[in-house]
């Protein structure tokens, strides 16, 4: 199950410019694409909105993983 955020999180994409990230589906390709590799924030939230499209967990909490990632990693629009 791929619930929209309430608050869509923008980051700024690897490809430059931003990117809108508007659910978990969207945060998994993101975290992969757009992400540093070997970040441990990135990591923790990968796997929380992985459990999130299974609908193991909540997309709330799968937002704030994601907006917790893209802060550590400087790659945030605030």
């Amino acid at each position: 199950m791929t619930e929209l955020w309430e608050y869509p999180v923008e980051i700024e994409g690897a490809a430059g410019g931003l990117k809108c990230i508007r659910n978990s589906r969207e945060a998994v390709a993101s975290l992969t694409i757009d992400f540093p590799k070997g970040g441990s924030e990135a990591g923790k939230a990968r796997k929380i909105c992985l459990r999130a499209v299974s609908g193991v967990v909540a997309g709330d909490s799968a937002a704030a993983a994601y907006r917790v990632a893209a802060r550590s990693a400087g790659i945030l629009r605030e």
